[in-house]
């Protein structure tokens, strides 16, 4: 509230930052604006309920299928080299192969639910995939 008398000093908080130098109850409020609340009868926009939004991470049931598939593809291409070059010892193979897919698809879910594309998952179980096929081929033999 501004005071009219000029001979009297300032209100301390004139001048801040949001002070504007007028009577509130003096002036109307002015008129919303377009679109702001309040709207007006039937335009407001309609809720979806609480269990049709979507949740922030999706479950690791719902990602995993892709990330066995990205693991599998990387299984597969082991598997065509394996056949290409003359495996000897097939089970010691199968080792080589059923330990780093499942150490790599355990290790893509968590990229997976910060929501990597598939491309991505494929990129990262390139590299995981064939540094534990290396060292199980090297234990194994």
């Amino acid at each position: 509230m501004p005071r009219e008398e000029p001979d009297e000093p300032p209100f301390p908080w004139q001048g801040a930052p949001g002070y504007s130098g007028f009577d509130p109850d003096r002036f109307p409020p002015h008129a919303p604006m377009p679109g702001a609340p309040p709207y007006p009868a039937g335009t407001e926009p309609e809720r979806g309920p609480v269990a049709n939004r979507t949740p922030g991470a999706p479950s690791v049931p719902a990602v995993l299928p892709r990330c066995l598939v990205a693991a599998g593809l990387w299984v597969l291409v082991a598997l065509v080299l394996a056949v290409v070059t003359g495996v000897v010892s097939w089970p010691l193979r199968a080792a080589a192969l059923a330990l780093p897919f499942v150490i790599t698809t355990a290790v893509l879910v968590v990229p997976a639910r910060r929501g990597a594309r598939p491309g991505m998952l494929v990129l990262v179980a390139f590299a995981i995939f064939w540094v534990l096929h290396a060292v199980a081929v090297a234990l194994l033999g």
